[in-house]
């Protein structure tokens, strides 16, 4: 599949449904977000993800409006509508990195917000690059 120049959260929700590696694809976001100006940040966020896609990839999508809504706190942005439909939810709580034990309430503890109330529980720095 070909790769856009132009990243969105749609595209990286898209490409993990063909079969792409999700984590490299949030990674390749996040890189473009963090070097792009602020009004191009916005509408890397704002695209809402296809219907098809969200449906496929429950976690994921939870992920990626979770990425959208922490981003745009972040950075002062709008926050786009789309991340607060129910769809982006998850009805059971999912731990990164598989966690087990006490690395769980590490994570229900230190989880962003914006991860935290849509059950998914990591690390504080998630969407840190280095």
């Amino acid at each position: 599949m070909e790769k856009v120049a132009y990243n969105t959260l749609g595209k990286v929700l898209e490409y993990s449904v063909a079969g792409e590696d999700f984590y490299l694809l949030i990674g390749d976001f996040l890189d473009e977000f963090y070097r792009s100006d602020i009004s191009r940040c916005q509408q890397m966020i704002d695209t809402r993800p296809d219907e098809k896609d969200v449906q496929k990839q429950e976690v994921y999508s939870a992920f990626v409006a979770a990425t959208a809504h922490k981003l745009a706190n972040d950075y002062k942005l709008s926050v786009p509508a789309w991340v607060s439909e129910n769809k982006f939810y998850l009805k059971k709580p999912f731990f990164g990195g598989n966690a087990k034990g006490n690395l769980r309430w590490w994570f229900m503890y230190n989880s962003p917000s914006e991860f935290k109330h849509r059950n998914l529980f990591v690390c504080e720095n998630i969407l840190k690059r280095v």
